[in-house]
């Protein structure tokens, strides 16, 4: 199975080595994309482990985190750069809401953003929010995605046809933003992919507790997900189970733990508008508070190099798509590990970020907390391990 070296994702091959990769990062749902992206929202999907036909708008109505984050006056805020995922998750945030999105930059916005109704052009940017020093609890950043794409944003999501290096460009942005942000240490950045994109793995999906069983029992195939926080020790690798619902397990462990306990509504009867029960698949998830095991912060490392790095991947890409071209005429050899009718019917993995920063007193909250459901565990990375594969 082919995979990318550290020539080719300097940043992943910077963050792997400073910070943590987890090893059992399983996607949420044995299926498509949105699925997976509800359950990184939701704790839960819409019945369906695929998504809508073509003709059918993408428009849920999914009770998301950022419900109980409101009903506790926990800031948040969602940066993307076309319309973002909860707005289409989550009915209760279609419209309105301005002051919680924002665009990840804005610099070169196409001209379509001034019909943009989903996104306040006076809310300050990611970037400028790290910078400044305000960013909010909780932030979350979509990419510009390949299958979703209204505003002519140049995709970065890493699904082909996108070029990697831009997805690599999206991570070093961010990272960078944050490491020389004031709020630094008391950050934890979470880097993932929504789903494996019809890839081979030799890792069979373990069982998950979920609601609905039958459909939602197990999880989907493993995904890339990288960790950063000053609290991380360098070249930390996870064993733990985790997927998507872990994301919304840590937010809501950290900011309003009692959103946990919510009373599931009887069957039945209506749901309220207002926070729901995340439910059990959130309620089991393992959250990322073990990993933090610093006593104090620790500065972040230089980017200097990373920078030149990053610019010579992107030369080199450049070759490697102009080699490529050349012999696009050339018969492919078939890849035994690949899985190429899956490929054909999911979308590739596509990142998700967030949160960032953690806001109230430190990261080390998460530390000592209890931690139910799924494999604790640890370990360190070898020394000798330099190529990481990715899901392409």
């Amino acid at each position: 199975m082919g995979y990318y070296d550290e020539t080719e994702v300097p940043v992943y091959d910077h963050l792997a080595e400073e910070f943590a990769v987890c090893d059992r990062w399983f996607s949420s749902v044995p299926g498509s994309t949105l699925p997976n992206r509800l359950y990184a929202l939701c704790g839960v999907a819409a019945g369906s482990r695929d998504d809508r036909p073509l003709h059918v708008p993408p428009l849920y109505h999914q009770p998301s985190f950022a419900r109980h984050l409101d009903a506790h006056h926990i800031s948040w805020r969602w940066y993307s750069f076309d319309p973002g995922t909860l707005r289409l998750a989550d009915a209760h945030y279609l419209m309105g809401h301005h002051q919680r999105f924002g665009y990840f930059s804005k610099t070169g916005l196409p001209w379509k953003t001034i019909l943009d109704i989903s996104c306040n052009p006076e809310i300050p940017s990611f970037l400028e929010d790290a910078a400044a020093g305000t960013l909010q609890s909780v932030s979350w950043i979509d990419p510009a995605f390949t299958n979703f794409n209204p505003l002519g944003f140049p995709v970065n999501d890493d699904h082909p046809m996108a070029d990697i290096k831009d997805g690599q460009d999206l991570v070093l942005a961010v990272y960078d933003a944050l490491a020389a942000s004031p709020q630094w240490d008391r950050s934890l950045l979470v880097i993932a992919y929504d789903e494996h994109g019809g890839f081979y793995d030799h890792v069979p999906p373990p069982q998950a507790a979920d609601d609905e069983p039958e459909t939602f029992g197990s999880y989907g195939v493993r995904v890339p997900a990288i960790i950063v926080s000053p609290w991380l020790e360098p070249r930390t690798v996870s064993h733990t189970v985790f997927d998507h619902t872990s994301i919304i397990k840590t937010i809501l462990l950290r900011f309003c733990p009692e959103a946990l306990h919510e009373q599931q509504p009887a069957k039945g009867r209506r749901p309220r508008l207002g926070p729901q029960n995340p439910g059990l698949r959130v309620a089991q998830a393992s959250h990322l508070g073990e990993l933090l095991t610093r006593t104090a912060p620790r500065r972040a490392p230089s980017r200097d190099a990373l920078a030149a790095a990053s610019r010579g991947a992107g030369r080199a890409g450049h070759r490697r798509a102009r080699d490529r071209r050349s012999s696009a005429q050339r018969p492919a050899a078939k890849d035994p590990c690949r899985n190429t009718g899956a490929q054909k019917s999911g979308a590739p993995a596509e990142r998700a970020i967030g949160p960032a920063p953690l806001g109230k007193d430190t990261a080390n909250d998460l530390i000592d907390t209890n931690h139910p459901g799924g494999a604790a565990g640890g370990g360190r990375r070898s020394p000798g391990l330099r190529g990481r594969s990715t899901a392409r």
